[in-house]
């Protein structure tokens, strides 16, 4: 996994990209402290799932992730 500190980030935003869309994983680090892991959304042809980490990871209702905000969103928005 590679790493970039936040102001390499800045200055080379497109070639830090364009290496995570080439399926590389990238750490972002500031102030000698990991922030944040740029990954592939999709990866040998599987979407990436970002639930699964985490407060997140043990919940049972957020497996379809997409489901979940459909029932979140009829709560609030009854069309």
């Amino acid at each position: 996994m590679k790493t970039a500190t936040a102001k390499e980030f800045i200055r080379q935003v497109s070639a830090i990209l364009e290496d995570v869309r080439k399926g590389e994983e990238i750490t972002i680090i500031k102030n000698g402290e990991s922030i944040a892991i740029l990954k592939p959304f999709r990866r040998n042809g599987k979407q990436f799932n970002p639930v699964g980490f985490g407060m997140w990871k043990d919940r049972k209702d957020l497996k379809d992730v997409i489901r979940w905000i459909i029932e979140r969103r009829k709560e609030r928005f009854q069309r």
